[in-house]
């Protein structure tokens, strides 16, 4: 089983305005609401595809039986502390005439010592049955880097630990050692403050990464360039699917359920990056994960190129 943690969800509300300008009054032309959060995203494909898993996190108390609808609308199985607050709304808006997403993004509830405290209870006790843990996104506050972090090092030996956040959580994380981290281009420069031009320099800074803080895999994905899988010995570099982008919302943990589904059935580091990279492009060219169709990634997976960079 796959268990995928969210400190901080939210209700994804996605508005489609075209030729969205900024002070001005703008038609909406759909309105579609999910619930969301990264590891939910996550915990919501990997549950398309056919995978055990289960979305453990904090889950805000007041519009909680809205956020239920959503749920049972995926077939999802959660196991959420409650928390008493609302689940905050992040809003999306979509401009197809320039294919831009802009996102709004509400900070979120508080957590105190006492859920901190029923986390660490849950997240023990989940690591003991899962194969996988994926910790996606951002924190609540109440809850900091360094809590991850020490969450991470709890678990680290029982289960494989996979991280996908940024800035501090992102930093702090790959001291506990994560079997495998998930940055985007932009957020690896963030964690390395510089730039990094071409394949031949992140590989070099990405096993500088792996063999400081012993991960076993570093996934970066580079939107239009593709996307690179990276460990100490070897390195793959993807293709993109060629499609209409729709919205890029959810498209990260889209690409990463897929590729964490097919290497933990399968076990090939490049087969797994090119179903990644298929699950993560299809997601793009619709306006939410919900149209995303098990049957197409495995059909259209093996279309996409991955060379071996050494």
């Amino acid at each position: 089983m796959i268990t995928t943690v969210t400190f901080n969800p939210a209700i994804d509300k996605t508005i489609t305005v075209d030729h969205f300008t900024l002070g001005l009054v703008n038609r909406v032309e759909q309105v579609q609401e999910n619930i969301g959060g990264k590891g939910i995203n996550v915990a919501k494909v990997l549950h398309l595809l056919g995978a055990p898993t289960t979305a453990i996190g904090f889950i805000g108390e007041k519009n909680y039986s809205f956020v239920q609808q959503f749920i049972k609308a995926e077939n999802l199985v959660t196991d959420f502390i409650l928390v008493d607050a609302l689940t905050r709304t992040n809003t999306k808006i979509i401009d197809p005439s320039i294919q831009t997403t802009t996102d709004i993004n509400e900070q979120g509830f508080t957590v105190n010592d006492t859920q901190v405290d029923q986390m660490t209870l849950l997240i023990n006790r989940y690591s003991k049955i899962s194969d996988m843990m994926v910790f996606s996104g951002s924190a609540c506050k109440g809850l900091s880097a360094d809590d991850v972090k020490t969450l991470l090092q709890m678990v680290q030996s029982k289960t494989k630990v996979v991280l996908d956040a940024d800035g501090d959580i992102l930093k702090e994380g790959i001291k506990a050692s994560p079997f495998l981290i998930k940055p985007n281009i932009y957020e690896l420069e963030n964690l390395l403050g510089k730039t990094l031009n071409g394949t031949q320099e992140i590989l070099s800074a990405v096993r500088d990464l792996i063999n400081t803080y012993h991960i076993t895999y570093v996934l970066v994905s580079m939107g239009e360039q593709g996307s690179m899988l990276i460990s100490k010995d070897e390195a793959y570099l993807s293709d993109i699917l060629k499609v209409n982008v729709v919205s890029t919302v959810g498209a990260g943990d889209s690409m990463l359920a897929g590729f964490l589904y097919h290497l933990s059935l399968h076990g090939s580091p490049s087969e797994a990056l090119q179903f990644g990279a298929c699950t993560g492009s299809l997601a793009v060219s619709s306006i939410s994960t919900e149209t995303l169709k098990s049957s197409d990634i495995h059909s259209i997976a093996k279309t996409i190129s991955v060379i071996k960079l050494d």
